[in-house]
């Protein structure tokens, strides 16, 4: 697992709590000096248990705090699989083949002749066409060979094994939600949702990605909002106040 970095938002949050915190103190000053007790010093964001971080309007500005809407729309799927290149014909040749496997459950939707984009681990990029499912080669462990066709290598670009993406239109609208309001976490894929006056961490599960874009096949309903950012900021709020030892209401 990656090492979690703060990004530019959780920085600028840091600063936010850090002025807040400078003013809190010395409004406390304030009212010990004019007898005055009760109220909590106000703070730029913090954790209330049930309801989610709280966002003080001034914060919100200063992070770019931006929301979008839970839609529906159909959504490209994509279909990821590695395959082994190799030269066709003779040596002088510019026409490659690859060749890979794909489980039957995922054949839907593929037809001969469709764009297949190629990728190699150095970074080279290709573009070629699926030039055959052979079904009878595998169909009895569950599996199908599937056969691209492409060009474009050069001497200077040795393929071997490539990363085969076919993106296929979508046909049945889902809730949809931006890519950056999606927070993968080791305890699992949430996202922040609008709840009154704060933001609530609330665990979805994800479906197909593409243009930008996450299927959300379970945890919002149309119309609901979500955080697009700084999603990071609003979990590192939360993260202090549950396990940092800042507090939670």
């Amino acid at each position: 697992m990656k090492p979690h970095r703060l990004g530019i938002g959780c920085l600028a949050l840091l600063a936010a709590l850090a002025v807040a915190g400078c003013n809190a103190k010395k409004e406390e000053s304030a009212a010990a000096a004019h007898g005055e007790h009760g109220e909590e010093a106000p703070s730029g964001a913090s954790y209330k248990n049930g309801k989610g971080v709280l966002v003080k309007d001034e914060t919100k500005k200063l992070l770019g705090l931006e929301t979008a809407e839970v839609t529906e729309k159909p959504l490209a799927r994509k279909v990821e699989f590695t395959v082994q290149a190799f030269r066709a014909e003779s040596a002088v040749s510019s026409r490659w083949l690859a060749t890979g496997t794909l489980p039957t459950n995922r054949l839907s939707g593929l037809q001969v002749g469709q764009e297949v984009a190629l990728r190699a681990d150095e970074g080279a990029a290709f573009t070629g066409r699926l030039q055959k499912l052979d079904e009878s080669s595998g169909r009895i462990h569950g599996e199908v060979e599937v056969v691209v066709e492409f060009s474009g290598v050069t001497a200077a670009q040795p393929v071997t094994f490539l990363h085969a993406t076919l993106t296929l239109a979508g046909t049945k609208a889902g809730l949809v939600v931006p890519r950056s309001a999606v927070l993968r976490t080791a305890e699992g894929v949430f996202v922040y949702a609008v709840n009154g006056e704060a933001y609530q961490r609330t665990a979805v599960k994800t479906g197909a990605e593409a243009d930008g874009l996450v299927e959300i096949t379970d945890g919002l309903l149309e119309g609901d909002s979500v955080v697009t950012k700084p999603v990071e900021s609003l979990y590192l709020v939360e993260l202090r106040a549950v396990k940092g030892g800042g507090h939670s209401h």
